[in-house]
Protein backbone atom coordinates (compact mmCIF):
# COMPACT_ATOMS: atom_id res chain seq x y z
CA UNK A 1 0.00 0.00 0.00
CA UNK A 2 1.35 3.03 -1.06
CA UNK A 3 1.97 6.40 1.79
CA UNK A 4 -1.07 7.98 -0.80
CA UNK A 5 -3.28 5.39 0.03
CA UNK A 6 -2.95 4.88 3.27
CA UNK A 7 -3.46 8.61 3.84
CA UNK A 8 -6.38 8.66 2.17
CA UNK A 9 -8.05 5.88 3.80
CA UNK A 10 -7.00 7.38 7.53
CA UNK A 11 -8.57 10.26 5.98
CA UNK A 12 -12.35 8.40 4.74
CA UNK A 13 -11.97 6.91 8.56
CA UNK A 14 -11.46 10.30 10.09
CA UNK A 15 -14.27 11.49 8.29
CA UNK A 16 -16.72 8.67 8.68
CA UNK A 17 -15.66 9.43 12.83
CA UNK A 18 -17.10 12.58 12.13
CA UNK A 19 -20.05 11.89 10.35
CA UNK A 20 -20.90 9.01 13.53
CA UNK A 21 -20.16 11.70 16.01
CA UNK A 22 -22.91 14.49 14.02
CA UNK A 23 -25.50 11.72 14.23
CA UNK A 24 -25.21 10.64 17.57
CA UNK A 25 -24.70 15.02 18.70
CA UNK A 26 -28.12 15.59 16.08
CA UNK A 27 -29.84 12.50 18.37
CA UNK A 28 -28.94 14.07 21.02
CA UNK A 29 -29.67 17.65 20.70
CA UNK A 30 -33.64 16.59 19.48
CA UNK A 31 -34.17 13.54 22.16
CA UNK A 32 -34.22 16.74 25.05
CA UNK A 33 -37.74 18.95 25.31
CA UNK A 34 -36.94 22.98 24.54
CA UNK A 35 -37.31 23.83 28.50
CA UNK A 36 -34.09 21.77 29.08
CA UNK A 37 -32.17 24.28 26.57
CA UNK A 38 -33.62 27.17 29.10
CA UNK A 39 -33.00 25.58 32.18
CA UNK A 40 -29.55 24.72 31.04
CA UNK A 41 -28.83 28.11 30.20
CA UNK A 42 -28.18 27.47 26.73
CA UNK A 43 -29.52 28.96 22.92
CA UNK A 44 -32.72 27.42 22.05
CA UNK A 45 -33.50 23.73 20.70
CA UNK A 46 -34.06 25.10 17.94
CA UNK A 47 -30.74 26.80 17.22
CA UNK A 48 -28.71 23.53 18.10
CA UNK A 49 -31.18 21.33 16.15
CA UNK A 50 -29.99 23.82 13.17
CA UNK A 51 -26.53 24.06 14.17
CA UNK A 52 -26.03 20.55 14.98
CA UNK A 53 -28.19 18.93 11.76
CA UNK A 54 -25.86 21.54 9.73
CA UNK A 55 -22.83 19.81 11.04
CA UNK A 56 -24.39 16.13 10.34
CA UNK A 57 -25.05 17.62 6.47
CA UNK A 58 -21.48 18.68 6.17
CA UNK A 59 -20.29 15.50 7.80
CA UNK A 60 -22.34 13.46 5.26
CA UNK A 61 -21.17 15.38 2.11
CA UNK A 62 -17.46 14.27 3.00
CA UNK A 63 -18.23 11.00 3.51
CA UNK A 64 -17.13 9.95 0.23
CA UNK A 65 -14.03 12.59 -0.61
CA UNK A 66 -16.79 14.57 -3.05
CA UNK A 67 -15.11 17.62 -2.92
CA UNK A 68 -11.53 16.20 -2.80
CA UNK A 69 -9.95 16.33 0.08
CA UNK A 70 -8.95 20.10 0.45
CA UNK A 71 -12.68 21.71 0.48
CA UNK A 72 -14.06 18.75 2.15
CA UNK A 73 -11.88 18.06 4.88
CA UNK A 74 -12.65 22.06 5.68
CA UNK A 75 -16.50 21.07 5.38
CA UNK A 76 -15.48 17.88 8.15
CA UNK A 77 -13.92 20.53 9.80
CA UNK A 78 -16.47 23.06 10.28
CA UNK A 79 -18.59 19.91 10.96
CA UNK A 80 -16.55 18.19 13.56
CA UNK A 81 -16.21 21.34 15.57
CA UNK A 82 -20.14 22.06 15.64
CA UNK A 83 -20.20 19.01 16.98
CA UNK A 84 -17.60 18.87 19.53
CA UNK A 85 -18.94 22.12 20.98
CA UNK A 86 -22.36 20.41 21.51
CA UNK A 87 -20.77 17.55 23.00
CA UNK A 88 -18.70 19.09 24.97
CA UNK A 89 -20.35 22.32 26.56
CA UNK A 90 -24.13 21.85 25.43
CA UNK A 91 -25.06 18.03 26.38
CA UNK A 92 -23.57 17.91 29.77
CA UNK A 93 -25.41 20.71 31.22
CA UNK A 94 -28.57 19.51 29.28
CA UNK A 95 -28.03 16.03 31.44
CA UNK A 96 -27.42 18.01 34.66
CA UNK A 97 -30.76 19.90 34.10
CA UNK A 98 -33.20 17.04 32.73
CA UNK A 99 -33.95 13.80 33.77
CA UNK A 100 -35.68 10.60 31.28
CA UNK A 101 -37.65 7.88 32.84
CA UNK A 102 -40.92 7.93 35.59
CA UNK A 103 -40.26 10.73 38.35
CA UNK A 104 -37.45 12.60 39.26
CA UNK A 105 -35.56 11.88 42.34
CA UNK A 106 -36.44 8.34 44.25
CA UNK A 107 -36.99 8.25 47.69
CA UNK A 108 -34.13 5.68 49.43
CA UNK A 109 -35.40 6.23 53.34
CA UNK A 110 -37.75 3.47 54.22
CA UNK A 111 -39.28 5.80 57.08
CA UNK A 112 -37.36 5.86 60.61
CA UNK A 113 -35.91 3.41 62.38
Amino acid sequence: MSFVALQGLILIVIAVAIFIAAVFALVEALRYPPEAYVAAGKRTKTFWGAIVGGATVLAFLTLPPAFGFGLGFFFATAASAATIIFMVDVRPRLKENHRFGSGGARRTDRGGW
